[in-house]
């Protein structure tokens, strides 16, 4: 009987241990969207949505880069010639594979294309001015705060604004 109730609690301990880990991972998606843009873009026969995420706020370990995830739904759009620029600066752009551990910050489908590009951060700099550019260029605007704004604590897994 001992052996039944020791199988049965370390059921239980296991199962809320992976609850726990899913809750984790979707209060860090939608952190994310606090922290995200869409601008919606009509291209001949084609329309499709943009999705840019600043990152620094979410991340888990502190970057010395301003990191940005860019998707683009559907994945049917041309990206050879996709190109970011971080306040004028070229930012580098690098495909995020299935199995990337950036993933478990966006939401997923399996129509987008998922980017990241950074650029090595500038203290002095508080706002930033993103410009994409695939077909045709577009802006969109984001603000830095300070760390204390958006820390997130080690303990529990929550935003304090």
């Amino acid at each position: 009987m001992k052996i039944f109730i020791s199988i049965f609690i370390l059921f239980l301990f296991n199962a809320c241990s992976l609850k726990n880990d899913k809750i984790t991972e979707v209060n860090l998606k939608t952190q994310t969207l606090m922290f995200s843009q869409k601008k919606k873009i009509d291209d001949e026969n084609l329309s499709f949505v943009v999705t840019l995420s600043y990152l620094n706020p979410i991340l888990d370990e502190k970057t010395k880069e301003d990191e940005f995830a860019l998707q683009i739904t559907p994945n049917l759009l041309n990206t050879s010639h996709l190109k970011a620029y971080i306040n004028d600066k070229e930012a580098i752009i690098v495909r995020i594979k299935k199995d990337s551990e950036y993933l478990k910050y966006l939401f997923q489908n399996e129509f987008t294309d998922y980017f990241k590009f950074s650029l090595p951060s500038n203290q002095n700099e508080t706002n930033l001015k993103v410009k994409i550019c695939l077909n045709h260029c577009f802006e969109l605007d984001f603000q830095k705060y300070p760390k204390s704004l958006y820390y997130r604590s080690e303990d529990i897994d929550t935003q304090y604004n």
